[in-house]
């Protein structure tokens, strides 16, 4: 198992942009917002979290911030952006709440039933194990504790979906959807229950489509002094293929939630 396989790694450049895009301390859409859907009903007070794949920081601070969680740990691979995410949790003033961690890919460093609630968007989708990743997940949630997140899942394997893949593979990027049966066996098999899915494509295929008219319009400059003119045409095609992809019925964006048994 791989704690994070993915060779998808973060410059500084490219660190700036999708904060342009997406917003302070996030690398996708959704923002606090989302956040805060992907935790509704769970009580983060007293619990110990792993912000697992954290990124910039932004869930990690959000949930300290807004949602009451008084110890997160936020696991990374990537040094460039845990850099980030330290500032957005200074300037938050949440780092006697937020500690972060950078990991190396392998299982992961923490001892068996260490959290409450494991948190997890956007990740599993470049774990080409994704039994073995959600097993050791498993592993270090204590008795009753919870996996919550998000990712995009396979809906359908049409010519959009294959235009999306390409995309990512010319790029040299790692991606290994799933589709929701797939994913959710995964679940089961690594010992969850009480496993729910709720759909959030209409709203994400409502975000691919702001982010692309923002990236072909208002951000255009900002992004092709930022980028270069090459690079900002990669940026744009992988919007424009990511809505298609949304909105033509390839894929889906789910938010989904499995309990260890107690």
């Amino acid at each position: 198992m791989q704690a994070s396989e993915s060779e998808n790694r973060y410059d500084q450049r490219n660190i700036d942009t999708m904060e342009m895009v997406y917003g302070r301390g996030y690398l996708s859409a959704g923002g606090d917002t989302e956040v805060a859907k992907n935790l509704f009903g769970l009580d983060l007070a007293g619990k110990r979290v792993l912000d697992l794949g954290c990124g910039l920081g932004g869930a990690s601070v959000s949930m300290a911030r807004d949602l009451g969680a008084t110890e997160i740990v936020g696991f990374d691979i990537d040094e460039m952006v845990l850099a980030r995410a330290e500032l957005l949790i200074r300037e938050e003033g949440v780092e006697d709440r937020v500690k972060l961690v950078k990991g190396v890919p392998g299982p992961l460093d923490f001892a068996n039933e260490t959290f409450e609630l494991v948190y997890v968007t956007a990740v599993t989708c470049h774990m080409s194990d994704l039994n073995g990743f959600i097993g050791e997940i498993v592993r270090v949630l204590k008795p009753g504790g919870w996996l919550t997140g998000s990712d995009w899942l396979l809906r359908e394997r049409n010519d959009t979906f294959l235009l999306w893949d390409k995309l990512l593979r010319d790029r040299g990027l790692k991606f290994y959807f799933v589709d929701k049966p797939v994913f959710e066996n995964s679940m089961v098999s690594s010992g969850l229950s009480q496993i729910s899915f709720i759909d959030r494509t209409e709203a994400f295929t409502r975000f691919a489509a702001m982010s692309k008219r923002r990236v072909e319009g208002e951000l255009q400059p900002s992004l092709q002094a930022s980028l270069g003119e090459e690079g900002y045409r990669a940026m744009r095609d992988w919007t424009r293929v990511r809505y298609d992809g949304l909105n033509n019925g390839a894929m889906w964006y789910q938010q989904f939630r499995g309990q260890k048994a107690v």
